[in-house]
């Protein structure tokens, strides 16, 4: 079995699975087309919604919980190693609803998370001035509103977690080679080969693609091209002289962070609009007019900047982690949508245990490479 491992994509998900299989003996190259971890990881807020392995029988539920159940240990094991703190606060969530559909769906998903034994808990009047006392003007002011609170919601800081596990990599002589494009893949005898700087890269290595958006977009042949499209989301930074919140405040798809020092990210929405990055003056007035309607002291924040990411997005909603149909050597794990921070531990592990060759620590079957609905799922390599 050998032991040279390729990962393509230096964002969360291939930096997790570089040091991940780093520690396990691995010798390990990435490449990235940019410089590592300034893709669409370092764009993401660092939201860890609650999760809880034991009790989860969904596979992304499933997956979740496995992410969430290492993240305090990883968290600490980078901290130690590498001097960089990554971030990770156990803050809570509050989730807010003010019309009849919220609630109703919020009430929906509470049941979920209370067959799952997810600590989550409907607010009276005054425990929600008692966690988020900023919030007593919308609360005042709304009719028919509702919060509850869930204790078990991390934050984290994607720049700091991405040099972390950076420097983790390094420290066991993982190599990067960064801003290089891998422009094409192709299969001979049943192995694919990578070609990058002009030259194809064959030899016994094992290549794992954790490329987000742009995996179908390396190689035609793959057939991933609509299996996954990108999503863009922008996010707005604002700065205070202290936190505001102590908790994430969620509604919807929308949310307000606050960090220790003061900086307030407000995100997100949804744009199918290719892989066209930047902001518009529409949304980012939109996220502002969100985000001073729940907490009035922000319209007097200092505004820091403004930046987009763009989310890979699955046909069917689940990320693909795993090998490639019919080629031996090559493996996927992207399509994590907005979840690709908190999903990086627990994809790392899965594929670090598949190239082990000892059995996932969960079940894999719904996470299979699916090619574009109306392709065949037979092989599509062309032997060259």
């Amino acid at each position: 079995m050998s032991k040279s491992i390729t990962v393509v994509g230096a964002g969360a998900i291939g930096l997790s699975t570089a040091w991940e299989l780093s520690q396990r003996g691995f010798d390990v190259t990435v490449i990235d087309k940019s410089v590592t971890g300034r893709g669409t990881s370092w764009a993401g807020a660092g939201i860890l919604p609650p999760a809880n392995l034991e009790n989860s029988f969904d596979p992304i539920d499933r997956l979740r919980g496995l992410s969430h159940q290492l993240f305090p240990e990883w968290a600490e094991k980078l901290k130690t190693d590498t001097g960089i703190d990554p971030g990770l606060q156990r803050c809570g969530g509050l989730y807010l609803a003010e019309t009849v559909g919220e609630i109703a769906a919020m009430s929906g998903m509470t049941e979920y998370w209370q067959e799952m034994e997810i600590e989550c808990k409907q607010l009276t009047p005054d425990e929600i001035l008692d966690q988020e006392a900023a919030l007593a003007d919308w609360w005042h002011k709304t009719d028919n509103a509702a919060v509850w609170h869930v204790p078990d919601e991390y934050q984290l800081r994607p720049p700091s977690y991405l040099a972390a596990l950076k420097t983790a990599c390094e420290k066991l002589d993982v190599t990067f080679i960064e801003n290089t494009d891998v422009t094409d893949i192709r299969c001979r005898g049943g192995r694919a080969e990578i070609q990058h700087t002009g030259h194809w890269h064959s030899g016994d290595d094992r290549i794992v693609l954790t490329t987000g958006v742009w995996t179908g977009q390396i190689a035609s042949s793959l057939k991933l091209e609509l299996s996954i499209v990108p999503v863009r989301g922008q996010i707005l930074l604002l700065k205070t002289s202290r936190p505001l919140i102590r908790n994430i405040i969620n509604m919807g798809q929308r949310y307000v962070l606050a960090r220790e020092d003061g900086h307030t990210l407000i995100g997100s929405n949804e744009e199918e609009v290719g892989f066209e990055l930047g902001t518009t003056g529409t949304v980012l007035n939109s996220l502002m007019d969100f985000a001073t309607r729940l907490l009035p002291d922000l319209k007097s924040a200092e505004h820091v900047k403004s930046w987009s990411g763009l989310r890979p997005m699955t046909f069917d909603g689940f990320p693909m982690i795993g090998p490639v149909t019919d080629v031996e050597n090559l493996y996927v794990a992207a399509g994590h949508y907005r979840s690709g921070l908190h999903l990086s531990a627990g994809t790392a592990v899965l594929i670090a245990d598949m190239l082990s060759e000892v059995t996932p620590q969960i079940p894999i079957e719904a996470f299979q490479i699916r090619k574009q609905p109306g392709n065949p799922t037979t092989r599509s390599f062309t032997t060259k």
